[in-house]
Parts: C-alpha cells; sequence; structure tokens
C-alpha cells in the first residue's frame, strides 16, 4: 500500500507539472537562456503531428511538450552543446545531440512506435542477479533504496548476457528515479549499456531529466540544499566552471600527471591544456590526468605532498582520470565535444551524484 501510494503521488506530481506546461503557455522556458530549439514532432510511418509529446533538454529541468499540431519551442539554459529528447507513450524515446552551439535551431523529429519484440522478451530472461548489480552501481552510484535513491519501474529493464560475457541493459521507456536525498524526480532515457566481465570496462550513453520535488516542510528543504550544495562541491560540472576561470585550487580542485603523483609539487600548469579562444576555452589533454575533488582550498603544502595528499589515510574524496580528448568550454560548465572521463575513487558519475546543467549555487 505504501509503494502504491508512492507511485500515485508521483503520478499526480508528473500531471500537475504539464498540465502546468500547457495552461501558462511554456512558462517554464521563459529562463534566462542562450539558445531556442524549435520544430514539429511527428509518426514516422504516416506524417501524422504529435501531441503532447513530452521535451526536455538533457541534464537540465527545462522541459515542455507539444501543441496539437506537434509544435514545440523550448529556450535551452546551457550555453554549450546540449541533447534534446523526445518522449512519448507508444514510441520509443528519441536522443539528438546540438553539438554547434547557435541562437536558434530548428529540429524536427520523426517517432518511431515502441514494440516489443520476441528477441528483448527473451534477452529479459538471460541474466544474473549480479548483472543487476552492476547496472544500478554504474547508472545511480550504488544499489537502489527507498530512503536514498529509489527506482520505480525497476521493472521495466531489460538484461542480457551474452556467450561473451558481455552484459547489455535495455529499457523502452524512461527510467523513472527519485533522489531521496536531493529531491529530484529523475527520467533517465538509457541510450544504450554495456559491461564486458572479462575486461571489467563499462561503457552507458543515456540522458536525465530533472524534476525538482515538492518539500514537505522547511527542514526537508533545507536538508536539500545542503545535499545539493554538497554535491555541487565535488561535480564535474563546478570543476569545468573553475576549469574557465582558472581558479581550480582554491575552489577545491587538483590536477596533476598520473605516472607523476609520487613526486612532490607536481601541480599540473593550467596553460599545458588551456586556450582562450573569444567566449570558450579550448582543453585539449595529450596523457591521462589525476582529477581530485577535494571540497575545500588546495594549499601549498597540500602540493607539495601531492602523494599523501590524494593518497593519504584521510582521503577519501573523488578522484576522476581526465583521459585525453579536445573539447570547448563555456562558462556555465557545459561544453562541446565529448568529455572524456574515467572513474578512479568514489565515483562522482552516478545519479546519485549528479545535478541539473542549470543548477545555481546560492
Amino acid at each position: 500500500m505504501k509503494i502504491f501510494n508512492k507511485r500515485l503521488m508521483l503520478n499526480r506530481y508528473i500531471m500537475r507539472f504539464f498540465l502546468h506546461l500547457i495552461f501558462w503557455g511554456f512558462a517554464i522556458t521563459e529562463l534566462k537562456s542562450q539558445q531556442i530549439v524549435f520544430g514539429q514532432i511527428t509518426d514516422e510511418i504516416d506524417g501524422t503531428p504529435i501531441c503532447l509529446a513530452e521535451i526536455f533538454i538533457a541534464n537540465s529541468t527545462i522541459g515542455t511538450i507539444t501543441d496539437d499540431s506537434g509544435n514545440y519551442q523550448i529556450k535551452v539554459p546551457v550555453k554549450g552543446a546540449f541533447e534534446i529528447v523526445v518522449n512519448h507513450v507508444g514510441y520509443l524515446p528519441v536522443v539528438l545531440k546540438i553539438d554547434n552551439p547557435a541562437p536558434l535551431h530548428k529540429v524536427d523529429i520523426s517517432m518511431k512506435t515502441n514494440e516489443l519484440t520476441e528477441i528483448v522478451v527473451t534477452a529479459r530472461r538471460n541474466y544474473r542477479q549480479r548483472d543487476v548489480s552492476v547496472f544500478w552501481n554504474k547508472l545511480l552510484g550504488e544499489r537502489p533504496s527507498s530512503r536514498r535513491i529509489e527506482v520505480l519501474n525497476a521493472e521495466k529493464v531489460y538484461y542480457f548476457r551474452n556467450s561473451d560475457n558481455v552484459l547489455k541493459v535495455s529499457c523502452k521507456e524512461p527510467i523513472k528515479i527519485i533522489n531521496h536525498e536531493m529531491g529530484y524526480l529523475i527520467w533517465y532515457v538509457l541510450d544504450s549499456f554495456q559491461h564486458d566481465y572479462n575486461s571489467g570496462s563499462s561503457t552507458i550513453f543515456g540522458s536525465p531529466y530533472f524534476m525538482e520535488l515538492i518539500p514537505e516542510g522547511n527542514r526537508q528543504k533545507t536538508n536539500w540544499e545542503k545535499k545539493r550544495k554538497e554535491v555541487y562541491n565535488i561535480s564535474i560540472n563546478r570543476f569545468l566552471r573553475c576549469l574557465y576561470q582558472r581558479k581550480l585550487n582554491e575552489n577545491g580542485f587538483l590536477i596533476t600527471k598520473k605516472d607523476s603523483v609520487w613526486y612532490a609539487n607536481t601541480t599540473f600548469p593550467l596553460d599545458n591544456i588551456l586556450q582562450m579562444e573569444q567566449d570558450k576555452v579550448q582543453l585539449k589533454i595529450e596523457t591521462p590526468l589525476l582529477l581530485a575533488c577535494i571540497s575545500r582550498p588546495v594549499t601549498d603544502q597540500m602540493i607539495l605532498n601531492t602523494w599523501d595528499t590524494l593518497f593519504g589515510p584521510n582521503s577519501f574524496f573523488p578522484i576522476t582520470i581526465l583521459l585525453p580528448q579536445h573539447i570547448y568550454i563555456y562558462s556555465d560548465g557545459t561544453y562541446s565535444g565529448m568529455l572524456k572521463i574515467q572513474e578512479y575513487r568514489n565515483s562522482i558519475n552516478g545519479l546519485k551524484s549528479r545535478l541539473p546543467d542549470d543548477y545555481e549555487d546560492m
């Protein structure tokens, strides 16, 4: 009964959210923005308009729905590249990346019907409990729970482990997740997931959409704000904003070469990887770098003793590997290109540690 009531409450919350978009003329898109995307959503087979299709900007809280003619318009809350995600009951979700920032983007999208094939039904049966754990730990950063981060439609996720010991996971609808610690309802459109048990490597591609929940009181609101601030302090988005400003150490981030951390004073000159270009910064990394997300200012003493700072007995903060790459970073922490990072210690990539790109530090 408790689970039923919780789902009923969330369904009502979602319905109110989209009704709000209808009656207030898509007012949620009237936010500070650098780009506008518009177009029409239609059926791939007969070309008929699809009304009430849900459209959102991935990694944000910004969404809208199509009108009776399948048309939409939405303001993008980021300066860099973004993904537009389209969802409608009975159709496969569509994810389209716009990698070149511009004032206007006309994007017309045709949607395919969502048919459950016999292969998918068979694949659903071929998995182990270990496979389930691997997937949720990679996606969320931990196993789902009713108190911290909860999955409402886990039964819709399909698992398949082939003869090469490679796990593949799919879901024909957005995965609905509640982050109880930060107060978000998240719709996650899973594009693909693969984990190779032979090499231990995983790849996951997907797009989250964040909806802020309504707190039950001031105490819960304060707890949510505190947790969001804590997560933001060590987030990749904040790191990129600080990198754009060239203010890493004072904001709790330390970069060093992966193969030289045992040497003293191994701080890494940012001029080696950054170049300013008008309204953006070019980031070019040729050899892997370690990024320590310490969340407190990095002192000269910490730099002089880099090994102890990163791996000493009191070092529990996340460390991430910045792989070789070439991207462009904007002042709001968004970017163009593909950000290539790899977990090293204490993941900050899972949804339990993710904030929308339009989150503003208060």
